[in-house]
């Protein structure tokens, strides 16, 4: 399989349920009164820490990943079943961000630990939550909350306690290997490595201690301006608390080691703060006097320097217990930082769209038209109260709106009426009371032929 340390995806939280348009009706209540349950709510997408760094590889890029919609709502006030989560397993270390805005959604840094990228929509309140002394008989209902959809970038830095730091075909792998468990690719070319192996390097004493080493992708010079495979390697030290600089000895390990501390540097200097240890590899192919010459090289660095082989095996048992004794404190891994998310309402607004066509603008308005059925007139009734108090009406009679313009609110158009205007105030009066008290014949007749009404 693929290794994959970056991958896009789209999250799409499920759609809450539409509430119900129900009323009671029992043997001896031939005329109860408004039950309609609330609709559940969708199901959101989660993300879920996992110790498998070959997680993102099972997942399929630029794939839309839906949680489940949310039941409707049913009679006597029965909520619908909510939506089930969809949980995405993803490497311990991943970092989520919003594709669009670059905001960061989670950083998980613990196995276990969980997050939500793409939250599920609310469901739909019942037609028994409209109910009001002067509104007894409310025939509509609230559709469901659409779910949260956003495209989501995830990116994996691998978090283990040493990183090995060196140029392609420096025996990097090779040294992983004899270190550890760790069983990568080996090979005498450069870029044999293309993604992070991780092993844990292990002593017995008097109590059995060890940790973790992760071999990634080697550096070029650049790599930090991203030529190469650099980010992809410096990405994955980011989190590490010991770098291991591994230089091979025929290649001038004195400024092979500048160079990468130049790359490091340039990525994060305070990488460069975390203890160190310089291990001159491939002394097999080495003489004595070699080896002396480049001790005394790198000894300006103030480093540990530890000779080694890892085809003949000298060297190993010293650069081990070396590890161990730098290897500082564990300590707790700060999540990525990320700008503060400022939340601004946009204010309402009325504009002209052409002759007697207006156009309302708002972060709380256009929402909520959504949620109702605009052909319904009891549900635009209720909808008028409620744009009375959010200050629309007022707004729009400041802004010259006439009765019977068109009023266009989100994908929804309606036909403007102000009962404040001489000429309409009786009708309004009666719309209200044939509309809200259930009294008229043609009322009760609908009442009696149905039991659950569909609110769409």
């Amino acid at each position: 399989m693929t290794f994959r340390d970056t991958l896009d995806i789209t999250a799409q939280g499920g759609r809450g349920g539409d509430g119900a348009m129900s009323f009671l009706r029992l043997k001896y209540i031939a005329k109860g009164g408004p039950d309609g349950g609330h609709g559940g709510k969708g199901g959101s997408v989660l993300l879920r820490a996992v110790d498998d760094v070959g997680a993102l590889a099972k997942l399929t890029p630029h794939k839309t990943y839906r949680a489940e919609v949310g039941k409707p709502g049913e009679g006597r006030e029965k909520r619908g079943k909510h939506g089930k989560d969809l949980t995405l397993p993803v490497p311990v270390g991943t970092i989520a961000r919003d594709a669009a805005t670059g905001e960061v959604l989670a950083d998980l840094i613990e196995v276990g630990q969980t997050a939500v990228v793409a939250r599920g929509g609310d469901g739909g309140r019942g037609n028994a939550s409209f109910a009001t002394a002067t509104r007894r008989t409310p025939r509509f209902a609230e559709y469901g909350e659409p779910g949260e959809k956003r495209a989501v970038r995830l990116e994996l830095r691998t978090i283990a306690d040493a990183g090995l730091v060196g140029y392609p075909n420096a025996g990097k792998s090779s040294l992983l290997a004899a270190l550890s468990n760790a069983k990568p690719a080996i090979a005498d070319y450069p870029f044999t490595t293309l993604s992070p192996n991780l092993g844990v390097v292990e002593r017995e004493g008097r109590s059995f201690e060890r940790f973790t080493l992760a071999d990634v992708p080697g550096l070029i010079e650049g790599a930090s301006e991203g030529k190469g495979l650099g980010l992809e390697f410096l990405r994955h030290i980011s989190r590490t608390r010991l770098l291991v600089w591994v230089l091979d000895i025929a290649e001038e390990p004195a400024e092979a080691y500048r160079a990468l501390r130049r790359e490091v540097e340039t990525y994060d200097p305070t990488l460069l703060d975390l203890p160190g240890l310089i291990v001159l590899h491939k002394t097999d192919l080495a003489a004595p006097d070699e080896v002396r010459d480049a001790e005394h090289d790198l000894a300006v660095t103030g480093l540990p320097i530890v000779p080694a082989s890892s085809l003949e095996g000298d060297g190993l048992d010293t650069v081990r217990e070396t590890l161990f004794a730098l290897l500082p404190e564990r300590r707790d891994v700060t999540p990525a930082e990320n700008a503060p998310t400022v939340v601004r309402a946009e204010p309402l607004a009325v504009e002209p769209e052409g002759e007697g066509a207006w156009r309302v603008t708002g972060s709380e308005v256009e929402p909520l038209v959504t949620r109702f059925d605009t052909t319904n007139p009891d549900a635009v009734t209720y909808l008028h109260r409620h744009f009375e108090g959010m200050g629309l009406a007022t707004l729009m009679r400041r802004a010259g709106v006439k009765n019977g313009d068109d009023v266009r609110i989100g994908a929804a158009e309606f036909e403007y009426f102000d009962e404040t205007q001489p000429g309409i105030e009786e009708d309004e009066d009666d719309m209200q009371a044939e509309g809200e008290d259930g009294a008229t014949a043609e009322n009760e007749s609908e009442i009696d032929d149905s039991e659950v009404v569909d609110p769409s």
